[in-house]
């Protein structure tokens, strides 16, 4: 495999790690929320607040990437990221870790969401 796409490979793959841990912070949220556990709820709130910090730290590393490496594997990753179609074995794997973050995103949101509505009716 090209360094490049694995350079870009690794970061999507830390990501995806990341992006489970938050869901799983997420998932107890809403728990201790329906609990009435405050407690409970300060403290995953907390501890959610590291890994969405390395996110940003990724988002910062992909964007440097980006700015360093391959100008031909940079358009492919951006073209990727489009939602064009994988042209290599490179690009399929890249592309597969794009789908499997974006479900981990799409399960996250609806249980953020709704953790905010509980939070805000709470202090009505």
């Amino acid at each position: 495999m090209n360094e490049d796409w694995l350079k870009f490979l690794v970061q999507l793959k830390k990501r995806y790690t990341l992006l489970s841990e938050i869901l799983d912070l997420t998932q107890q949220m809403s728990e201790s929320l329906n609990r009435d556990d405050e407690v409970s709820f300060s403290m995953l709130l907390s501890m959610r607040e590291d890994p969405i910090i390395k996110m940003k730290e990724s988002d910062l590393i992909i964007s440097e990437l980006k700015q360093t490496l391959n100008a031909d594997v940079v358009q492919r990753v951006e073209s990727l990221e489009r939602g064009d179609g994988p042209k290599t074995q490179e690009e399929v794997l890249y592309k597969q870790q794009i789908e499997q973050n974006k479900r981990l995103i799409d399960k996250i949101l609806p249980i953020d969401k709704m953790v905010l509505k509980v939070l805000l009716n709470k202090k009505k």
